[in-house]
């Protein structure tokens, strides 16, 4: 059970300290005592905010604009544990659709183009009723396996 709790451990430290390598959106996540926003490094639009944790809680945000923010407290209760967010975003730069709609319109040249998506996802640990700070979360984490 120990070697559970602490593999368990070591894997929520190295997503609350990383985010994963190949997402390409260009955001800081901000935690406070029952929030989780994001500083967007660059000019996104029509973000949606997922955060997920223990016992189902799920709570879900959009914003065409601004970076959206979650107060775990406003979706009702929640508990002490791992969670985990995933914020998506459309940024400005246009790629081709390969596989374009054909809905029997003739509609002039077969390309077209949309925004392309963009999205980063991570973790963070709530105890005692508030979020850790990523940077003392893994402190602690790391005390525990010496």
């Amino acid at each position: 059970m120990r070697v559970t709790v602490l593999g368990l451990a070591t894997f929520l430290a190295a997503g609350i300290v990383s985010v994963c390598e190949g997402q390409d959106m260009k955001a800081t996540p901000r935690f406070s005592e029952t929030q989780i926003g994001f500083d967007s490094g660059a000019s996104y639009n029509n973000y949606t905010l997922s955060v997920g944790g223990p016992n189902g809680f799920v709570a879900r945000v959009e914003s065409a604009t601004g970076t959206p923010t979650i107060d775990l407290r406003r979706f009702g209760m929640f508990d002490d544990g791992p969670y985990s967010y995933h914020l998506s975003a459309s940024s400005d730069e246009k790629v081709p659709v390969r596989t374009p709609l054909d809905n029997g319109r003739d509609s002039g040249p077969a390309t077209s183009s949309r925004l392309k998506a963009v999205s980063i996802s991570g973790g963070f640990l709530v105890k005692g009723g508030t979020i850790v700070k990523p940077d003392a979360a893994a402190r602690e984490n790391a005390a525990r396996q010496k």
